[in-house]
This record gives C-alpha cells, sequence and structure tokens, in this order.
C-alpha cells in the first residue's frame, strides 16, 4: 500500500497540470452573452480588455450571474485568453 502510494506520488510530480485552456473555457462560459468572437451579443464587447481587468470583473460578477465555478487557473487563462483577442 504505502509503496503504490508513493509510485502515484512520484508520477503526479513528474507530469505537473496542463494549463487551464482559456479558449474552451471562454466558449463553454462566455460565448454565448459576449459573442465568439468578443464583440458582444447580449453582454458588452471584450476584446482588447485587459487581463487584470477581465479577472477582476470576472470576480465581481460571477457570484451574480448564472456562471459555471471557476477555479482561480481557469479565470487567468480566460483572462489572458481575452486579452489577446482582437
Amino acid at each position: 500500500m504505502a509503496r503504490t502510494l508513493l509510485a502515484l506520488l512520484l508520477v503526479a510530480a513528474a507530469f505537473p497540470a496542463l494549463p487551464a485552456d482559456g479558449a474552451g473555457i471562454y466558449a463553454k462560459a462566455c460565448a454565448s452573452c459576449h459573442g465568439a468572437d468578443g464583440k458582444g451579443k447580449s453582454g458588452p464587447a471584450v476584446t482588447g480588455k485587459q487581463a487584470s481587468f477581465v479577472t477582476e470583473v470576472i470576480g465581481m460578477h460571477a457570484p451574480t450571474m448564472n456562471l459555471p465555478k471557476l477555479s482561480p487557473a481557469d479565470i487567468s487563462a480566460v483572462s489572458k485568453y481575452v486579452s489577446d483577442m482582437k
């Protein structure tokens, strides 16, 4: 049992978690309101917004909106993706 646990810990340490997929998260959680291109639909346009601004807005509005639960890594990935939109 102890050997199995140790082996699992060694494997986990060798393979760090994959980074969150900002584009995929945006498509699932944001595009229905902000548009697939980020230029707005029922929600405002988000193209060209700075990542720090997007992170702050998600943090302020997520509790009052029907958003899926996003981890800090997810929010960071979406914020970076949105800030790179043209």
